[in-house]
């Protein structure tokens, strides 16, 4: 699921996803795998869970070299949600799309954060909160 952008962001920053598997492969248990959409200039970090709400799902998160970010999350037939950094009309630049179908933008609990490590850390720990323990996923952007 792609988001319009409303202006150029530049490239994809390579050692942050780099940055972000090592970080969920090794402080995240449910990850399965994590790996890159091509070995020859990835564009995205693919990281897979054991579980979901429905089904087991993953992230898709792309980290721009401008400190843009995109973090979609899927499930086969099932949830769709996204948090984004990114210029985009009628909406905040750090801003939320909400289950079940990622299409509505609001603001992000993310506004403000801007390191790519926390910024993984609160978005894995939202969705485990939110998706894998309590079971509700109006919880992902609540504080």
């Amino acid at each position: 699921m792609t988001d319009r952008l409303s202006e150029p962001i530049g490239p994809v920053s390579y050692p942050v996803l780099q940055q972000i598997r090592d970080l969920l492969l090794s402080e995240e248990p449910l990850v399965e795998a994590a790996e890159f959409d091509t070995p020859v200039s990835p564009s995205e970090l693919l990281v897979k869970f054991e579980t979901g709400l429905e089904t087991a799902g993953r992230f898709e998160i792309t980290w721009w070299e401008a400190g843009a970010y995109r973090f979609h999350y899927t499930e086969p037939g099932g949830i769709d949600f996204r948090f984004d950094k990114h210029p985009k009309d009628g909406a905040p630049q750090v801003h939320y799309h909400s289950p079940p179908d990622a299409t509505t933008a609001e603001p992000s609990l993310l506004a403000g954060t801007s390191q790519p490590q926390v910024v993984t850390r609160v978005i894995v720990s939202q969705w485990r909160n939110a998706i894998i323990e309590q079971r509700e996923p109006t919880l992902l952007n609540e504080r």
